[in-house]
């Protein structure tokens, strides 16, 4: 059997200059190494404004040609002399290999100061060491190579809450009054405590005082560029057994020719195009729109995705840092009810339909102010949204760091919320690849179902009958949801009958 390769890349049209084109090529294997080059395109590493970067998460699958077949994670050396980036057989002055502590993965991360611009070939070779679970290797084995986009977060102070006059569904807020709070060092080398500390309401936060331990958002993190697209969570089904799939699927996977779906609905489409033998052999997922965002999503599906590939789940704390953020580690002010783009303006709505995946990447559409998908009931659209070389923040819907659809497009699920609910077990453990026997994520503290310990922030594309949901601090789920939850999210039965709310997602973030 042959290596073969998994690539993942994303495209954000205005027109072919600005395309984010992240490319792998198929690897090459010889004596635990692991060779291959990687692209993409607006890449940067600044020093001033948000001083942060952008990177490329590289993670590992891995396949015996004989026996059960199963899909291990690939672990790679710790060490960073092991690994190499180079342009025509010379090390690469570009991009540099930075392995994970834990040998999860690597980030591929822009070398130098202020430097933006697109990222040609780097050949990447990375030596393999041992898998997880550990199967004897062969050098006929198969591989994935699989690369997700991610931001960086840097350390520092910033403000929960935006100060809107009252604490609206249970908004963030600081004790006892509606004023924004400052996470700063000190809070986080403390931990924020009681709910009262950063609520009005007891009940509209943890249960239990938060420690210091719990991810409140000051420390520095990557955060997914965009939320989990289809072509992603397709490589995460296509690495299962068959035992794990039917669990995912509530039930056999039946051996014939009608495809059975994961999801199915317009732009979510998720469906079988091999079946398995039952208890025996996988069955081989595929989809329809590999760039848009997963929809359909329960907890349980989105932190088994981010535990297979080495990342973890965001907090509320996080996902307003990561939209807010700060200027050179100083909390930027917040702006009462405002979007991540940074201001009160939106533009919900079709966006001329241009996010489709059949439209001609030659054509210039309008860019609009407070872009954001909330104002059409078709589905979710490409992640990135259309801008030019001078588009500003607001056009292109970013947030302070470059993150993509914080709101708008489907919902982010953070862990968080109130109600009596007990998250503070929640640390920046990160996934370490490997899943449980039924392909649920297995890291201890993580929250197990939607409806207990987590909570929906951003909006979705439904959300033109309550724009406060697109809102940075907006908490209207504090109380949990039974949209993401295990209970009321079964997937859709094998004749495509939608059962799912298609309007929840989510993304990863990885403690470095």
């Amino acid at each position: 059997m042959k290596n073969i390769i998994f690539t993942v890349f994303v495209l954000l049209f205005a027109n072919s200059l600005f395309a984010n084109n992240l490319a792998i090529s198929a690897p090459v294997y010889s004596a635990e190494t692991l060779t291959f080059t990687v692209s993409w395109d607006n890449s940067w590493n600044i020093s001033t404004g948000p001083a942060n970067h952008d990177a490329v998460w590289i993670f590992i699958k891995r396949q015996k040609c004989t026996g059960n077949n199963n899909w291990v994670h690939q672990l790679v050396s710790t060490t960073a002399g092991d690994h190499s980036a180079k342009v025509s057989a010379v090390t690469s002055t570009i991009v540099s290999v930075i392995p994970s502590a834990d040998g999860v993965g690597v980030f591929i991360k822009r070398i130098g100061t202020n430097v933006v611009g697109n990222v040609g070939s780097q050949t990447i070779s990375l030596k393999l060491a041992s898998t997880n679970p550990s199967i004897t290797t062969t050098t006929s084995d198969n591989f994935k190579v699989i690369g997700i986009e991610m931001v960086y977060v840097p350390q520092g102070e910033f403000y929960i809450g935006d100060g809107r006059t009252t604490a609206l569904n249970g908004a963030f807020c600081d004790a006892g009054t509606s004023s924004p709070k400052k996470i700063t060092s000190a809070i986080q080398s403390s931990g924020l405590g009681a709910a009262s500390n950063y609520t009005l309401s007891n009940t509209t936060g943890c249960s239990m005082p938060l420690p210091a331990t719990f991810p409140l958002g000051y420390n520095g993190y990557y955060c997914m560029k965009y939320e989990l697209l289809q072509g992603v969570f397709v490589e995460y089904l296509n690495t299962l057994n068959y035992d794990q799939q039917a669990s995912r699927l509530r039930g056999p996977l039946p051996n014939q020719a009608t495809p059975v779906y994961f999801y199915n609905w317009s732009s979510f489409s998720v469906y079988t195009t091999a079946t398995g033998t039952y208890n025996t052999k996988a069955a081989i997922f595929s989809c329809n729109y590999p760039y848009i965002p997963m929809g359909g999503l329960n907890w349980q599906d989105l932190a088994a995705v981010l535990d297979w590939s080495g990342l973890r789940p965001m907090t509320e704390f996080e996902y307003e840092k990561a939209c807010r953020g700060n200027n050179g580690g100083t909390a930027n002010t917040p702006i009462a009810f405002e979007y991540p783009w940074g201001n009160t303006t939106l533009n919900g709505g079709n966006f001329d339909n241009r996010y489709w995946a059949d439209f001609s990447s030659t054509i210039v559409y309008n860019i609009y102010e407070g872009a954001c998908r909330n104002w059409d009931d078709n589905g979710a659209i490409r992640a990135g949204f259309a801008a030019s070389s001078n588009s500003n923040r607001s056009q292109s819907g970013a947030t302070y760091y470059g993150i993509m659809e914080m709101a708008g497009n489907v919902n982010e699920q953070c862990v968080g919320g109130g109600a009596g609910y007990d998250y503070s077990g929640f640390t920046t453990t990160n996934g370490d690849g490997v899943v449980s026997a039924t392909g649920l994520a297995n890291v201890t503290g993580w929250p197990t179902d939607g409806g207990v310990g987590t909570i929906l922030r951003g909006g979705n594309f439904r959300t033109y009958w309550n724009i406060y949901d697109l809102t940075v601090s907006d908490r209207s789920y504090y109380s949990g949801s039974n949209y993401n939850s295990y209970y009321n999210s079964y997937p859709n039965d094998q004749n495509g009958n939608n059962a799912r709310s298609r309007e929840i997602g989510g993304r990863g973030v990885r403690t470095y």
